[in-house]
């Protein structure tokens, strides 16, 4: 393996000019920089990535903490968010909780000890105060976790509306909504109460199905809606996240339901797995893509050296008519 002495002999500069090129710092002449990565192709030779990180200070590694990467909305987000790490030199550590509060101290440890350069936190496990107290990179996906902690989210308030605005049109009248427990540092609670709040002004009939918090589980919302038309045999509305939709969509359908003509549902994420139901669910679209660019931007710029000026970061959702609401 090459050592970066032979490039330098090869290239017939010195030790620490190669080091400015491949750490890109400081002035190279282009004719010297040429014939510097001239002779680090002619010799194969791959810098040392510990070496590197260690003259920059920093790990090259961002956390990411989510309670269930088997969560479809969690499993897109981190894909986003490595693609957009590679194309900066990072690499992610995923840091999957399963809302164990002693696995989030792990991870902070780890930053605390600059193990890791920043932290992307998208789990609900550990109080405010035990992340506000670290004075380090950490960008939270939303979360409201402090002044000093950017919050990147969706514009939940909106997609509240747009989901009760979308059943009203389709003449619902006794709706269901699946919302998780109360949690005031979850901006996302606030399109639940929106999506109430535009549905009662309206003398629309509403039914709240309280989950578990922080039960994410394929097997948990499955078993929440098996009973859900035994238990609610005239409801013709539903609003949930994509997961608990689709098993609504089965129910429905297995109980000799028509869909939309007996029962309509909107669903709230827009993930890839919501492609697969028949009929189409008609969808309220978090920006997946974005929330990830914009978690990144705000992280970086804090390793940077940079303070926060944001404290919350919204983006626009969509709807997406589908045949649920197709009346």
């Amino acid at each position: 393996m090459a050592t970066i002495q032979e490039v330098a002999k090869l290239a017939k500069v010195g030790v620490a000019t190669v080091s400015r090129v491949i750490n890109k710092t400081g002035y190279v002449k282009e004719e010297t920089r040429e014939r510097i990565e001239a002779a680090i192709k002619e010799l194969n030779y791959t810098p040392n990535a510990v070496a590197r990180n260690l003259y920059r200070n920093k790990s090259g590694v961002i956390a990411v903490i989510v309670p269930e990467i088997d969560h479809p909305f969690f499993s897109e987000f981190v894909n986003e968010l490595e693609e957009i790490c590679a194309e900066h030199k990072y690499k992610i550590m995923l840091c999957n909780t399963w809302f164990k509060e002693n696995y989030e101290h792990q991870y902070l440890a780890m930053l605390k000890e600059k193990l890791v350069d920043g932290v992307v936190v998208a789990s609900h496990s550990l109080d405010i105060e035990e992340y506000a107290a670290i004075d380090r990179p950490i960008v939270a996906l939303d979360r409201q976790l402090g002044n000093g902690i950017p919050c990147v989210r969706s514009d939940h308030e909106v997609g509240g509306r747009l989901a009760a605005e979308e059943l009203l049109r389709a003449g619902c009248k006794k709706v269901v909504q699946f919302r998780a427990e109360e949690n005031k540092s979850a901006p996302f609670i606030v399109r639940h109460d929106t999506f109430e709040n535009v549905l009662r002004e309206n003398g629309i009939e509403l039914e709240n199905i309280y989950t578990k918090w922080n039960y994410l589980s394929y097997e948990y919302n499955q078993k929440l809606c098996q009973d859900f038309f035994r238990d609610h045999p005239d409801i013709d509305g539903v609003f949930a996240t994509d997961i608990i939709a689709m098993n609504i969509e089965i129910e429905a359908l297995k109980s000799g339901m028509r869909i939309p003509e007996d029962v309509r549902i909107v669903s709230y994420d827009g993930t890839g797995i919501i492609k697969l139901s028949y009929p189409s669910i008609t969808v309220i679209e978090q920006p997946v893509k974005e929330l990830a660019a914009k978690c990144f931007q705000h992280l970086e710029s804090q390793i940077e050296g940079e303070k926060p000026t944001q404290s919350m970061i919204t983006l626009p959702v969509k709807l997406i008519k589908g045949m649920s609401t197709n009346i």
